[in-house]
């Protein structure tokens, strides 16, 4: 019995090590909700638009029940870039939030093409 015991330790140990390693990402101080307003810099797009994100660990998520696929990452230092999608049209989101606050630029394609500005602010 002892063979067996210490046959199956070493994998059963390595394992643990592994699940350690691969533990879900600290949280990220930029976690919560938040609110964003976006604007047009031309006429060419319509606005201004309001969304509820949510970041979670540091990854951005759609928060609202608005029919947009929004998917991003937020870094420590509070550089954020992502994409909201919507059937064809693609907006490219870029920028920073610092504090309770943030914005930055954004630009749309796959349905002609616009860009302009955000801002965001923390709700929870």
């Amino acid at each position: 019995m002892t063979r067996l015991r210490d046959a199956l330790l070493p994998p059963f140990a390595l394992l643990a090590l592994a699940s350690a390693a691969t533990a879900a990402p600290a949280a990220n101080r930029f976690d919560g909700n938040w609110s964003v307003v976006a604007t047009s810099a031309d006429e060419s797009c319509t606005g201004p638009y309001r969304y509820a994100i949510v970041i979670r660990d540091g990854n951005v998520d759609d928060a609202g029940d608005n029919g947009v696929d929004t998917s991003g990452r937020t870094g420590a230092d509070g550089r954020i870039t992502g994409t909201i999608r919507k059937g064809l049209a693609s907006v490219a989101v870029s920028g920073r939030l610092k504090g309770s606050g943030g914005g930055g630029r954004w630009s749309l394609s796959g349905l002609g093409s616009c860009s302009g500005r955000w801002t965001a602010r923390r709700t929870g």
